[in-house]
């Protein structure tokens, strides 16, 4: 009995390990791998987006979000600290002191646990759609 106890603990264990290993959070893949899944590569960085208007957004993971700006713009912007939020927002509102979107700002979210979120940006990329 022992014995079929500790094989069935072993297969459990095994099982637990292989689920684990079995897919990489998003950011333990590489930007550049993640951004050409979108149809993107990363453009230099930019202390502001002027004359915006939001089109659209696509979040990566817990740190950055793709933003759609006018006609055929689009910018990575990335945020300081993790923001739970950015994942499962259905609205993205930005707090922003001088009119234009800068990497001082912030991006205020509401998640699924329903409360807002603040998630201060840390850079502004451009992206270049690959052809």
């Amino acid at each position: 009995m022992d014995h079929a106890i500790r094989n069935t603990v072993t297969s459990i264990i095994v099982l637990l390990l292989a689920g684990a290993c079995a897919g990489q959070p998003p950011e333990s893949v590489p930007l550049d791998e993640r951004l050409a899944k979108h149809g993107y590569t990363l453009g230099q960085q930019v202390k502001r987006i002027t004359d915006y208007r939001i089109n659209g957004w696509n979040s990566m993971d817990r740190f950055s979000v793709i933003m759609n700006v006018g006609a055929s713009k689009n910018y990575l912007i990335t945020v300081r600290n993790p923001c739970d939020g950015l994942r499962s927002a259905e609205h993205i509102v930005f707090s922003t002191t001088i009119g234009d979107l800068t990497d001082k700002d912030k991006l205020v979210v509401r998640g699924d646990g329903r409360y807002l979120e603040n998630c201060y940006i840390d850079t502004i990329h451009e992206l270049t759609r690959i052809k």
